[in-house]
């Protein structure tokens, strides 16, 4: 039972590790410049994301920061 529950754990811990990965993954992707920032003309090819960029960009410095992303995916996708 001990080794299941572990099993389990290092599962879940996996998972949500590649989780962040692949956020970090498209941010990455999507930030052309890497400048560490997604800006209105880096998601123009991604008008789902752009149409909510003012929803997302939290403290509206029009930039999206990699935290502000992650939070958008985790609230909107996952």
């Amino acid at each position: 039972m001990k080794i299941r529950a572990c099993l389990v754990s290092c599962l879940l811990l996996l998972s949500f590790n590649s989780l962040a990965l692949d956020v970090k993954q498209r941010f990455d992707h999507l930030d052309t410049d890497q400048s560490g920032y997604l800006i209105h003309h880096e998601l123009e090819a991604q008008p789902h994301l752009l149409n909510n960029f003012s929803k997302w960009d939290k403290n509206q410095d029009n930039k999206i920061s990699l935290v502000e992303f992650k939070n958008y995916l985790t609230n909107n996708l996952y």
